[in-house]
């Protein structure tokens, strides 16, 4: 069956995982621990969306899981999916992520409908100019979607009924409760030295002490070590939006102008006790550098909730890796995602680096490792709201998240393999001079949904 038509408000809903006895663009049972909601299985909906698109053509559609299965605190296996199709091998390669952060479930929500937008809307024979640009987007790129990039942090934020689950942001990775245990982790090798960049790894009466270099500018030299006290207890979860593979990951960041605290494993923003320690963060690295062999990459986003925000990657931007091309894609992106198409003296979503729009850096991100180990203008987008209700974003909303976004969505895609050229100024529209990405400027995708304008 085809995916359903989204025209309403009420034809949105949030994702779990996946549940029992599920089918393709169904609703779950309610689930009284999540305050009584309904939710699609992404599992599903990956499965049917790509059998729909092959029988519509769309080219080497198909799903496949992103390295092994997670176990979760509890045992359970799940998979990381991909949706990927579009043209060949040597297509330019787009990568579109959400869902990192457990609690953020309006970002695998639009992550998902914007795959299901182009395959919706693909047709072999197209008819006019909207069917015309979706059939030439996927034709000539390879795009993967990966929705749910923390299946177990996603689980446990539905189902869980734990306290203060809704707000889990972090894997669900059990973390040593011993000091031997500890000790192993956050060091390795014969004979064993501190996992790079720690430092003075070493027992601190029946806990463990560590040092980890602060992230400052300018860089090199950082501003010295942060040193932490390990007290062993039963702690779960790595934020692995702290994990991946960087040069800087591992550093501890500055949050208001004070050592933030990454190296606690108790935090929210725990980085982990080694680069790429999660099994998540493996195998979306692995993914990546199977995508493009860590050259053929060159667009991505990953999205994230909430402040309505667009953000280059700290290290990213702090290293020189955000050049004119970079930047035009940016101003592009922030000139397209709007409420509606009238003029605008302002934009909705700010734009630039993380310590100057949230106030904080963020290193060891996944937007980093696109962005400086496979040459990806990747970006963080900050999805809807910009204060209250934070992360609890009302499913009645999902619809009009969706529209302000896929026009951008779709001008990231249109410049995957090409220059992107836009200058700043203050009148929405005017900064888009590359034709690629300026298709997309007068599209009416408001209260449209999932169909193309007319």
């Amino acid at each position: 069956m085809p995916p359903p038509q989204r025209t309403a408000a009420g034809h949105y809903h949030f994702y779990t995982y996946d549940y029992v006895a599920s089918a393709p663009w169904t609703l779950s049972p309610a689930v009284a621990t999540a305050n009584g909601m309904q939710f699609y299985s992404m599992q599903r909906d990956l499965q049917g969306l790509a059998a729909f698109g092959a029988m519509q053509g769309v080219p080497n559609i198909q799903t496949f899981r992103s390295g092994a299965t997670v176990p979760d605190d509890v045992g359970v296996n799940r998979d990381m999916t991909v949706l990927s199709f579009g043209g060949g091998m040597g297509m330019p390669a787009v990568i579109i992520t959400g869902g990192i952060h457990a609690r953020e479930w309006v970002a695998p929500a639009i992550a998902y409908l914007i795959a299901e937008y182009l395959v919706v809307n693909y047709t072999a024979a197209p008819v006019g100019r909207y069917q015309t640009a979706i059939r030439n987007l996927v034709d000539n790129r390879q795009l993967y979607f990966v929705p749910m990039l923390n299946p177990n942090g996603n689980w446990y934020t539905v189902f869980s009924g734990a306290a203060n689950s809704r707000d889990w942001r972090k894997n669900r990775d059990t973390l040593p409760t011993t000091q031997a245990g500890w000790l192993a982790a956050l060091r390795s090798g014969v004979p064993a030295a501190p996992n790079p960049p720690f430092a003075n790894v070493a027992p601190n009466g029946a806990n463990v002490r560590y040092e980890t270099p602060l992230y400052d500018l300018p860089l090199p030299p950082n501003a010295g070590n942060s040193a932490f006290t390990i007290v062993p207890a039963a702690v779960f979860g790595v934020d692995l939006n702290r994990n991946a593979t960087t040069m800087y990951s591992g550093y501890n960041t500055f949050f208001h102008g004070a050592p933030d605290d990454n190296n606690r494993p108790t935090s929210d923003s725990y980085f982990g006790p080694r680069r790429a320690s999660a099994l998540e963060t493996r195998n979306i690295e692995a993914t990546i550098a199977t995508v493009g062999g860590l050259v053929n990459v060159d667009t991505m986003i990953d999205y994230h909730s909430y402040a309505q925000q667009i953000l280059y990657p700290t290290e990213a931007y702090d290293r020189g890796f955000v050049n004119a091309n970079y930047t035009s894609l940016g101003l592009i992106l922030q000139a397209l995602i709007a409420t509606s198409l009238s003029w605008s003296w302002s934009y909705q979503y700010g734009l630039g680096p993380p310590v100057a729009q949230i106030g904080y850096d963020a290193v060891g991100t996944l937007g980093d490792h696109c962005a400086t180990q496979a040459n990806a203008r990747a970006f963080v987008v900050e999805l809807d709201p910009s204060g209250n209700p934070g992360f609890e974003l009302p499913e009645n909303q999902i619809m009009g998240v969706f529209e302000k976004n896929i026009r951008a969505a779709l001008a990231l895609i249109a410049a995957a393999g090409q220059a992107s050229q836009a200058t700043a100024r203050w009148v929405r529209y005017h900064a888009i001079n590359s034709a690629a990405e300026r298709e997309f400027v007068d599209w009416n995708v408001f209260g449209r949904g999932n169909r193309l304008p007319v």
